[in-house]
């Protein structure tokens, strides 16, 4: 793997808190989505907004890919939460290096 700077590789993208923060969030918005689509409803639910808005940009992007499965949403929102985490790690630790 190459390295970012003094030797961070790309392949950790659990490494800081923000990024761990974000990743813990992301995984209880998709458990709230799976807990509350299970549920029998009359109308529609708009419950998938909030994870999706979470996870976006990515995950904007990647939902305008046609193939719209219940599997495919689930998919897309643990891949988008894991490319925000690694962005969210990448600028905490550009950051951090920077400050001294």
């Amino acid at each position: 793997m190459s390295s970012v700077t003094g030797g961070q590789t790309l392949g950790a993208p659990f490494g800081t808190w923000p990024a761990r923060l974000y990743l813990a969030v992301s995984a209880a918005l998709i458990v709230w989505l799976a807990v509350v689509s299970s549920q029998p409803q009359g109308d529609a639910s708009f419950a998938a907004v909030i994870p999706i808005l979470f996870t976006a940009p990515t995950s904007l992007l990647a939902l305008a890919i046609p193939g719209g499965s219940v599997a495919w949403l689930y998919a897309v929102l643990a891949a988008s939460a894991v490319a925000n985490a690694w962005l969210i790690d990448l600028v905490w630790r550009r950051l951090s290096s920077r400050r001294g």
